[in-house]
């Protein structure tokens, strides 16, 4: 098989599993990711309004953020306040990894939220497979502003063997002009800001909205589009979202993969799409086999159970399906299954991989259907 297409397979396969584990977690431990603020005080106290760095966001939030926290984008925040526009927005230390991140999602009905317990929290955070000691010490339900909230601390090791504390507050405010949920994730490698950090969470507050949930997805319910491959186009199945690779005009995704996630808590399944930037000789192509995707995936994945393998057509182009069970110690328990589809297309110069990971195996209705959600024109 040519590199190519090996890349982007294994690419599809070793991103999607990453990516179940709860965004927020991943985001702001992994990633380095407007009402005007007039008082940082309560009108009980006499003093004048501190100077203090406040972090504003339009989708309706906002909080005073520690000295240390100074930076988007390696660049120190100048001003008082830092006003992001966008639905997920990171601060960082500029002499540490602290970081404050927030992520704005559509708003959860009460049922929906209520269902988000401390063990499905837990479980999607396990099955991110990267974090070791990882523990959860405080969840509990509260309210911000009236709003109901979830208060979460855990503690965990990454990668490179640094311990990190983090709290997350999510909010769900779910009203008419403003039907979000917010996740503000506090993550502590410096081991000094649980003191500062506090302050900054009890300093929350809900504002006024500058985007309504119509202007976050204009056209929710249309296929997306991707501009590296032009004419071809993606129906969401009903109830998931993008969660990667937005760009300025809705549904039209401008970079070579784009993301999709259940918006059901108790679901941390997901859907990757990559695009390469170019295409197999088509006859090499349909001489692929299961063993030559098994023999891809056996560098990555410990256990393979193969449950199905069959050649389809997407559209015109020749594709490939496979289906499969993953197992083996980073895995266990998870019930995890993936369905990848691979697309030639010789005349495009691209190679499209779909992949679902389906833990717990939710979603065998999208997994049947998968290859009808992609079209080209």
């Amino acid at each position: 098989m040519k590199k190519l297409t090996a890349l982007i397979i294994l690419t599809a396969a070793v991103l999607a599993i990453a990516s179940g584990c709860n965004k927020k977690e991943e985001s702001s431990v992994n990633k380095t990711s407007s009402a005007e603020i007039t008082e940082a005080v309560t009108e009980e106290t006499a003093e004048p309004v501190p100077d203090c760095l406040t972090l504003t966001g339009t989708y309706g939030y906002s909080l005073i953020l520690p000295d240390s926290i100074d930076s988007v984008n390696g660049d120190k925040i100048t001003g008082s306040e830092y006003i992001s526009n966008t639905d997920y927005v990171m601060v960082n230390s500029s002499t540490s990894k602290d970081n404050i991140n927030v992520v704005v999602e559509p708003g959860k009905d009460k049922d929906t939220f209520d269902s988000y317990t401390k063990e499905v929290f837990q479980e999607q955070c396990e099955a991110l497979g990267v974090f070791t000691n990882f523990k959860v010490n405080k969840y509990e339900r509260t309210e911000i502003q009236g709003f109901d909230a979830i208060h979460i601390e855990t503690s965990a090791e990454n990668p490179d063997g640094d311990t990190f504390s983090q709290i997350q507050i999510i909010v769900n405010r779910a009203e008419k002009n403003a039907d979000y949920c917010y996740t503000f994730t506090y993550t502590d490698f410096s081991n000094t800001l649980t003191d500062e950090y506090k302050k900054s969470i009890e300093s929350i507050k809900m504002i006024d909205a500058e985007k309504s949930d119509d202007t976050v997805d204009e056209l929710a319910g249309e296929p997306f589009t991707f501009e590296m491959c032009e004419g071809m186009t993606f129906d969401a199945p009903d109830g998931w979202t993008l969660t990667e690779g937005e760009s300025d005009n809705p549904h039209l995704v401008s970079e070579d993969r784009a993301m999709f996630s259940s918006s059901k808590a108790e679901d941390v399944s997901n859907l990757l799409i990559t695009i390469s930037s170019g295409s197999d000789d088509n006859e090499e192509f349909l001489n692929y086999t299961q063993e030559d995707f098994e023999a891809l995936l056996s560098g990555t994945y410990t256990e393979i159970e193969s449950l199905s393998f069959e050649a389809v057509k997407v559209g015109k182009y020749d594709a490939f399906k496979y289906i499969y069970n993953v197992g083996g110690e980073d895995t266990e328990d998870l019930d995890l299954r993936q369905t990848m589809l691979f697309i030639n297309c010789p005349d495009k110069e691209a190679g499209v991989m779909v992949c679902l990971t389906d833990f717990n195996q939710n979603n065998s209705d999208i997994s049947d259907t998968l290859e009808t959600l992609i079209k080209f024109s």
